[in-house]
This record gives structure tokens, sequence and C-alpha cells, in this order.
């Protein structure tokens, strides 16, 4: 039941205390950079978590989820910063979203 109302794709990393500066450092300088400079990413948002120190979630919003699972963007080069940056995450998940066709509900 894809949409072709966006989609989003949410990657949440976890790092030691010692590697958190320079994970910030990186996707502050590099990846969000890049990821906003290419077709179809229209946002990034970060967040740190509330209950456990050194967890990460970015939520990027895509035209279509196809964005984040497409040969073009699979086959984006990893810089050595990059792979060396990730080679420090302790656990990590990714996930791409569709937006269903639902009436948006807001808080009155």
């Amino acid at each position: 039941m894809a949409s072709q109302h966006g989609g989003l794709l949410v990657v949440r990393v976890d790092v030691r205390p010692e590697d958190e500066a320079e994970l910030n450092r990186w996707y502050d300088t590099e990846h969000v950079p890049e990821r906003l400079a290419m077709p179809g990413f229209r946002s990034a948002t970060r967040y740190g978590s509330a209950e456990r120190p050194g967890r990460y979630l970015a939520v990027y919003e895509l035209d279509h989820p196809t964005v984040a699972t497409g040969p073009e963007y699979m086959a984006q080069p990893q810089s050595a910063w990059a792979r060396d940056v990730m080679a420090r995450w302790t656990s990590w998940e990714r996930s791409v979203w569709h937006r269903l066709q639902t009436p948006v509900i807001s808080a009155p």
C-alpha cells in the first residue's frame, strides 16, 4: 500500500560516549549536506535520546520511499570518514517508510 505522498528514511544509531562528538561532526558536516543535495530528499532532522546516552535518530523526509532504496542511492560511494564513523557504531537500524493516506490529526 505505497503512497505517492512521500516517505521517510529513519536511521537509529548507538555509539560509545567517546565516539559521540565524531558522529555528530560527521552527520553535521558531511552526511546530512550530502543527503540533502540528493534528488528526492526534502529534509533531515536529528534527535538524541532523552533516555539512553549515545543513541541517535535521523529522520529524512523523502519525495517517495524509493529515493532511499533505488539503485542510484544504494550505489553512492562512502567516504573514508563515513566508513570510519560507521565502523564505530555499536548498534544501528535503518528503515524506509511510506506515508499513508490518512488525515492529519493535530492536538487541540
